[in-house]
C-alpha cells in the first residue's frame, strides 16, 4: 500500500475512533432507565444522528450569529466609562481565578481589554458536586452597568395559548442549551462595557455573560427566531424552557428531529445531562403536563393543604391572619371561621373539636381552589410576598395591587439547622432569593414585585461588601427584574403564616393534666412571677422555664415572651436587649495631608503640677500625624487659642475639620475662629465615638504609653506627652503602612539611640530636592490613600457581621442610651436606658427624637432600640 492511501486509512480510522469515544461520552450523558426497549433505541438512534448539537466534556463552547447581545447606555460617556473599584479576592481563590480566566480564554469567550470601564469579581461557592468537592464560580457584579442600561421588552407567549398546543399528547422532551448565555455573541462595541479585572489582568466579554440587564430578553428572542414557525406545532418555548410534545413515539421523534436540525442550523448546542427525553409527564410553567390533559402543579398548593392543625392560639392567629387577607375573596368567611374565632376569646379554653377541624378544614381547601387560586396570566405583572421565622421560610406568588392581589401558588420549606443561625436580614433575602428560584418559571425574564415586611432589606441591595453572603445572594436577583416594597408585618399576613407552620411541637404528655388557667389567673401569675420583687424581672425564657414548673397552657411560651419584652422596667435597666448595631459607614478618604482632621479633647485627668488638667487632640485623616497639647481648662477660649498657637501657627490651616458636639467646639468664639480661617467645620453623632474612631484609638494608644511612665500619683503625665506623640508619629501606622512622620514630612524619622543616622551629604541642588520631595509625597499619598480605604473596607466587613437593624419609622417610640453621668448616682446602679421618646425624623443612621417641652435631639441610631409598649 502506497503513502498517500495508508495515511488516507489511518485519518480514516482515528476519526471512526474519534467518533466512537464521542458517541459513548453521549450514551453516558443520557438518562434512559424510564423507557422501553424500543423507546430507548429510537432516542439513542436520533440523539447518535445529531451529537454535533450536543456539548460533551471536553468540547469547546461554540456560538450562534442569529443575535448579538446589545447594552445601552446613552446617558454615559462611553470613552469614560464608569470604574467601579475591584473587590479584594482571598489568597486561597487566586488560583481558582486564574484557573477559570484561562479556560475562558481558550473557549473565547472572554479576551483581554483596555478598555476604561470595570466591574468588580468575586468567588462564590456552588454545591458540593458527587465526589464531596466543592466547586466555585467566578461573578462579575454588574450593578452599575445595569442601572445606566436601557432595558428590552421583548413579547413574552401568552400561556393558555402554549398550553392549548398540547393537544392529546403522550410523550414529551425538555431540552436546554449548555451554558447558553455563553452561546450569544456581545456586541463589538458594547464588549468594553462588560469589562473586570483579576490580578492577571484586564479583560472583556465576548460572549454574553450572566447578570446583565436585558439578557432574559436577549435569549428569549433567540429561541423566537431559531424555533420560528414550529412554536406551538412541533414545540413551545417559553424563554429559556423548551418542550417537544407527541401523541405516539414516532410523531414524537419527527418533531424532536425537527427541533434539533435547528440547533444544528443555527450552531446550538444542548446540555445532555440537563435534557428530560420521552417522559410521560413533565412540570412546565407551574403546571404538570401528561397525556391526559394539564394540571396545576401541586408544589403550588402542598404548604397550604399540609398546614398543620394549629395546637395553641398563636398559630391559630397565624392561620386565620392567612385566611383573613383574602377574605373578601372567600364567601362567608365569618361564618365559616367563627368557631375558630371563639378559640380566640378571653376566657375560653383552647378545645379543638369537631366543629373546629371542620372550619379549619373548609378554610384550607377554599385557599387552594378557585375561584381564589388563580390560573397566572402572563400579560400582568406578578408580586412575590415573602417572609421568614426563626424555623422556616415562605412565599406566595399573586397578581393584582397590593392588598387586593389573589395567589396563584404558595411555597414553604423549614430551615437547615446552619440558616437557622442566621440573622434576621439574612433569613428574610433568603426566603427572597428561594422564592425567586421557585417560581422562576413564572418571573424570569419580566419585571415584578417582591414584597417584603424587613424594611433594612432595601440597605441590603446596596451592599458591597465582597465577601458577605448578602452580597451573593444580591447578585443571584440579577438576573431577575424587580422593585421591592416594605410592607408592615401586620399586613403580610398570607406569607406571614407559611413561614411559620412548621414550629408548632406538640405538648409534653403532662402538660395535659395540668388545669386550666383563666385570663385572669395569667395576669396575676405574670405579674407575681415577673414585676414583685419575688419574680425579680427575670428575662423571657428564665421567666417561661420558673413559671413552667408550676402550671402551662396554650401558647404560654409566646405570652410571657410578650409580657416581658413590653416591661418599661426590663427595658430601660437591661443593656442587653435588642441593642441595635447598624453598618458601619466608610466615610470619604482625603488626598492629602492637612485636607481633614480631626479635634477632640481628652480629660479630666489628674491634675499636674503645672495645671493641667486636659489634653487637647489633634490628628491629619491621611498621615495620621497627631498633636496633643496639655491645656488647664477646657473652655472655647483655651480650646480655641492652643489650636491656633500649636496647630495653626506650626502646621498650617487644615480644610475641614472634625469634632464631637462639646459645647467649647460649638461656642460662637470657635466658630467664628475656623470662619476667619476659612476652616469648614464637621460634627459627629453626639455620644457616638465611632464617628472619629481614628482619633479615639489614638487616644488609647497615648493612654497606655503614660501609663508606662508617669510617677503613682499621675501628676506628671503633661510631662510625658511629646515622647508619647512623638514615639506614635515615628512608628508605621496598621492603617497607612507608614510613619506619620514621613507622610507629614517626606522622610523617615531619625531616632535618637544605636539607631540613629549619620546626616547625609548634599548631592543635588535645591530645585532637584524639592522635586524629588514633591514626587515622594504624592507616591506616598496615593499608597497611604489605598492602605487606609482597604483598612476601612476591612473593618466594615467585620462590623458588618453582627449588624442587627430594627426598623425605625416615624412616630415610633424608643428608649435611648444614657451617656450622661449624674453627680451622687453610680453609674452601675443607674438605667443604661431613658425614655421612651417619639422618633421625629429619619436620617440614614441618624435619628431625630422628640424631647419633653418641645425640644429635639438628633443621635446615631446605636443608641436607640424599640420600646415595645
Amino acid at each position: 500500500m502506497d503513502e498517500p492511501i495508508q495515511s488516507e486509512a489511518m485519518i480514516f480510522a482515528t476519526t471512526l475512533v474519534e467518533n466512537e469515544t464521542r458517541l459513548s461520552k453521549l450514551r453516558k450523558e443520557l438518562r434512559t432507565d424510564h423507557l422501553n426497549s424500543e423507546e430507548r433505541v429510537s432516542l439513542v438512534r436520533i440523539c447518535e444522528e445529531y451529537n454535533d448539537v450536543f456539548h460533551l466534556p471536553g468540547d469547546k463552547l461554540t456560538f450562534t450569529t442569529v443575535t448579538e447581545h446589545a447594552i445601552p447606555t446613552p446617558t454615559i460617556d462611553p470613552t469614560r466609562g464608569i470604574n467601579t473599584k475591584s473587590y479584594r479576592i482571598p489568597e486561597i481563590h487566586k488560583e481558582e481565578v486564574n484557573r477559570q480566566m484561562e479556560q475562558m480564554l481558550r473557549d473565547d469567550i472572554i479576551a483581554p481589554s483596555s478598555s476604561p470601564w470595570n466591574s468588580p469579581i468575586l468567588v462564590v461557592p456552588k454545591k458540593v458536586d458527587a465526589s464531596g468537592v466543592r466547586k466555585w464560580r467566578i461573578v462579575v457584579d454588574f450593578r452599575k452597568l445595569n442601572d445606566v442600561t436601557i432595558g428590552d421588552s421583548f413579547p413574552i407567549p401568552v400561556i393558555s395559548e402554549v398550553l392549548d398546543a398540547l393537544g392529546n399528547s403522550r410523550y414529551f422532551s425538555t431540552i436546554d442549551c449548555a451554558s447558553g448565555f455563553h452561546q450569544i455573541l456581545v456586541r463589538a462595541e458594547d464588549q468594553q462595557k462588560t469589562a473586570f479585572s483579576t490580578s492577571q489582568g484586564h479583560y472583556e466579554y465576548k460572549r454574553m455573560p450572566f447578570g446583565l440587564k436585558g439578557a432574559p430578553s436577549t435569549f428569549s428572542r433567540l429561541m423566537s427566531t431559531v424555533l420560528a414557525g414550529i412554536q406551538g406545532i412541533k414545540c413551545l418555548v417559553y424563554l429559556d424552557d423548551i418542550v417537544v410534545f407527541g401523541e405516539t413515539l414516532q410523531v414524537h421523534n419527527e418533531k424532536l428531529r425537527e427541533v434539533l436540525g435547528r440547533m444544528r442550523k443555527h450552531n446550538l448546542k444542548l446540555q445532555p445531562d440537563k435534557c428530560e427525553f420521552l417522559r410521560k409527564e413533565v412540570a412546565f410553567l407551574g403546571h404538570v403536563i401528561t397525556k391526559d390533559g394539564v394540571r396545576p402543579d401541586e408544589r403550588k398548593v402542598e404548604a397550604v393543604r399540609n398546614f398543620p392543625v394549629p395546637t395553641c392560639t398563636r398559630t391559630l392567629k397565624s392561620f386565620l391572619g392567612l385566611a383573613g387577607y383574602y377574605r373578601r375573596f372567600l364567601p362567608n368567611f365569618s361564618r365559616i371561621a367563627k368557631p375558630l374565632t371563639e378559640l380566640l376569646k378571653k376566657n375560653t379554653p383552647y378545645v379543638w373539636d369537631d366543629k373546629t377541624d371542620k372550619a379549619f378544614n373548609t378554610l384550607k381547601e377554599l385557599l387552594i381552589t378557585e375561584p381564589l387560586l388563580q390560573y397566572p396570566d402572563f400579560t400582568r405583572p406578578f408580586v412575590l410576598t415573602t417572609d421568614a421565622s426563626n424555623e422556616a421560610i415562605g412565599a406566595v406568588l399573586s397578581q393584582g395591587s397590593i392588598g387586593k392581589d389573589l395567589p396563584i401558588a404558595y411555597a414553604s420549606r423549614t430551615l437547615n439547622s446552619a440558616e437557622k443561625n442566621y440573622p434576621t436580614i439574612e433569613k428574610e433575602l433568603l426566603a427572597i432569593v428561594w422564592g425567586c428560584k421557585h417560581f422562576r418559571q413564572y418571573l424570569y425574564g419580566r419585571k415584578f414585585t417582591i414584597v417584603t415586611d424587613h424594611r433594612p432589606l432595601t440597605w441590603i441591595f446596596s451592599v458591597k461588601d465582597p465577601s458577605s453572603r448578602l452580597l451573593r445572594w444580591r447578585l443571584r436577583l440579577e438576573e431577575y427584574s424587580y422593585e421591592v416594597i416594605y410592607k408592615k408585618g401586620s399586613e403580610n399576613k398570607n406569607a406571614d403564616a407559611l413561614s411559620r407552620i412548621h414550629v408548632t411541637t406538640p405538648a409534653r404528655e403532662n402538660e395535659d393534666n395540668k388545669p386550666i388557667v383563666s385570663q385572669e389567673d395569667k395576669a396575676r401569675i405574670l405579674r407575681e412571677m415577673h414585676e414583685n420583687p419575688t419574680g425579680g424581672h427575670l428575662g423571657m425564657n428564665r421567666t417561661y422555664e420558673r413559671i413552667k414548673l408550676f402550671v402551662t397552657w396554650p401558647g404560654m411560651k409566646q405570652e410571657i415572651e410578650d409580657y416581658v419584652r413590653c416591661c418599661e422596667i426590663c427595658q430601660k435597666n437591661k443593656i442587653t436587649q435588642n441593642k441595635t448595631k447598624m453598618p458601619l459607614q466608610i466615610t470619604t478618604t482625603p488626598d492629602v495631608v492637612w485636607e481633614k482632621c480631626s479635634l477632640d479633647i481628652v480629660g479630666p485627668l489628674t491634675l499636674t503640677a503645672e495645671g493641667n488638667k486636659y489634653l487637647l487632640t489633634f490628628q491629619d485623616e491621611l498621615s495620621k500625624f497627631t498633636l496633643a497639647v496639655p491645656i488647664q481648662q477646657q473652655d472655647a477660649g483655651t480650646v480655641a487659642k492652643a489650636f491656633v498657637e500649636e496647630v495653626v501657627l506650626k502646621f498650617g490651616i487644615p480644610q475641614v475639620l472634625l469634632t464631637d458636639q462639646g459645647s467649647n467646639f460649638l461656642s460662637e468664639l470657635f466658630a467664628n475662629m475656623c470662619k476667619l480661617l476659612k476652616i469648614k467645620r464637621i460634627k459627629t453623632t453626639a455620644y457616638h465615638p465611632q464617628s472619629n474612631g481614628a482619633l479615639e484609638r489614638t487616644h488609647r494608644v497615648l493612654v497606655e504609653y503614660l501609663r508606662c511612665y508617669i510617677l503613682e500619683d499621675q501628676t506628671n503625665w503633661d510631662k510625658w506627652i511629646p515622647y508619647a506623640t512623638f514615639v506614635f508619629n515615628t512608628t508605621p501606622h496598621t492603617s497607612t503602612g507608614f510613619t506619620p512622620h514621613e507622610l507629614m514630612f517626606g522622610r523617615k524619622p531619625n531616632i535618637p539611640g544605636i539607631l540613629q543616622k549619620e546626616a547625609p551629604g548634599v548631592q543635588y541642588t535645591y530645585d532637584n530636592y524639592v522635586r524629588e520631595l514633591q514626587s515622594r509625597l504624592q507616591s506616598s499619598y496615593e499608597l497611604a490613600k489605598s492602605n487606609l480605604i482597604a483598612k476601612k473596607e476591612r473593618s466594615k466587613e467585620q462590623q458588618d457581621k453582627t449588624v442587627n437593624i430594627p426598623l425605625f419609622v416615624i412616630g415610633d417610640k424608643v428608649l435611648l442610651h444614657d451617656e450622661r453621668i449624674r453627680r451622687g448616682r453610680s453609674l452601675k446602679l443607674s438605667p443604661p436606658w431613658i425614655g421612651p421618646y417619639e422618633i421625629a425624623e429619619v436620617d440614614d443612621v441618624n435619628i431625630t427624637l422628640k424631647l419633653p417641652r418641645n425640644k429635639t435631639l438628633k443621635v446615631h441610631a446605636n443608641r436607640l432600640k424599640p420600646f415595645f409598649g
